[in-house]
């Protein structure tokens, strides 16, 4: 009889005759397909895979979207990015509550969310199909999770200058125009592009000109180019939020006169967070896949399963105590010498 469909079990193999280390989990464009051997069922590990960047995302969502919606404060001129910083941290820690149910969070939560699922589901149907070339699972995973990131973060951004931009009490909030979205795109794509593209051979050149180690080269660079596009990137952010917040015609020096202002914070507070979204989150993302899902060669089932077993333990069964201790004794009025009620080790 043929097993049933969700027990078909998957696995991720490699190309690479060197073993994965702990260091490359924090590698968000991870250039090897030799990280994870996941082999459950896709219908058991698709809602793990889904929970895991769920978990990710709201790990990284506080701090990403407290420097974002500061950012869009500072450049819209309705407050001064310390002091909008501040004000949202206060905010967090006096009344989480309220903090995680705000316009913020919850548009931030949904774009990392949205970005780690599909990288993760991306993984997924790539072991289904049998995919094992490193190159052809970084560009099919970069396509997929890249597409997802562009794509909710302008629609994250968009909303935010909406949400955060003076203007009048009875104004409506106006339409995102479609110039601002366009440098919200292209900011997002040469991030992309560095992350996935530009950091992997950035590593290869370490290596193989300088004798870098696998792991160190690709940590540093999978940080640190990213981190560095910020600096080509913030102009197109701070013109974004400038052309929402000042629609009217400006001369071109008075435009290039916010970008020059805004340049030094935008380009370090972009480059910070960074650290958190596809740092941390991508860590934690890993971290979290490889401690839940089965994979290849594991001597230990994955947490859950190892967490049911210890409750299991050390519940009481038939005429024990807890944990398979010291016997019950009978309800019978058995003494302390013993008596029938207990069964004997």
């Amino acid at each position: 009889m043929p097993p049933p469909a969700d027990t078909t079990t998957f696995s991720s193999s490699s190309s690479s005759s060197e073993p994965a280390s702990a260091t490359r989990s924090w590698i968000f464009g991870d250039s090897h397909a030799d990280t994870h051997h996941f082999d459950e069922g896709a219908l058991v590990r698709a809602p793990q895979e889904v929970a895991c960047a769920a978990a990710a995302a709201a790990l990284v969502s506080p701090l990403v979207s407290i420097i974002d919606k500061s950012l869009v404060r500072n450049i819209s001129g309705a407050s001064r990015f310390v002091a909008a910083l501040q004000g949202a941290t206060v905010q967090m820690a006096a009344n989480p509550g309220r903090f995680v149910g705000g316009l913020g969070f919850r548009l931030t939560f949904a774009v990392y969310f949205g970005t780690y699922a599909v990288a993760n589901l991306a993984e997924l149907a790539l072991d289904g199909r049998g995919v094992e070339g490193d190159d052809r699972r970084r560009e099919a995973r970069a396509a997929a999770s890249g597409v997802a990131n562009i794509g909710l973060l302008a629609w994250r951004d968009a909303a935010f200058a909406r949400a955060y931009s003076p203007r009048h009490p009875t104004q409506p909030p106006r339409p995102t125009p479609l110039r601002s979205l366009a440098c919200f795109a292209t900011r997002d794509m040469a991030t992309i592009y560095a992350t996935f593209y530009l950091a992997p051979r950035a590593a290869d050149h370490l290596r193989e000109r300088y004798g870098w180690e696998r792991n160190a080269a690709e940590l540093s660079t999978a940080l640190a180019v990213p981190v560095a596009m910020q600096a080509l990137t913030a102009p197109f952010h701070i013109h974004a939020m400038d052309f929402y917040a000042n629609p009217e015609q400006r001369p071109l020096s008075a435009r290039l006169g916010t970008v020059r202002r805004e340049f030094a914070t935008v380009a370090t507070a972009r480059g910070f967070r960074f650290l958190p979204a596809f740092g941390l989150g991508s860590f934690a993302n890993n971290r979290l896949r490889e401690a839940f899902i089965h994979s290849e060669g594991d001597r230990q089932p994955p947490v859950q399963k190892r967490i049911q077993k210890r409750i299991t333990s050390i519940m009481p069964r038939d005429g024990e105590g807890i944990g398979g201790g010291a016997p019950m004794l009978a309800s019978s009025g058995a003494g302390a010498g013993g008596g029938g009620g207990g069964r004997r080790r």
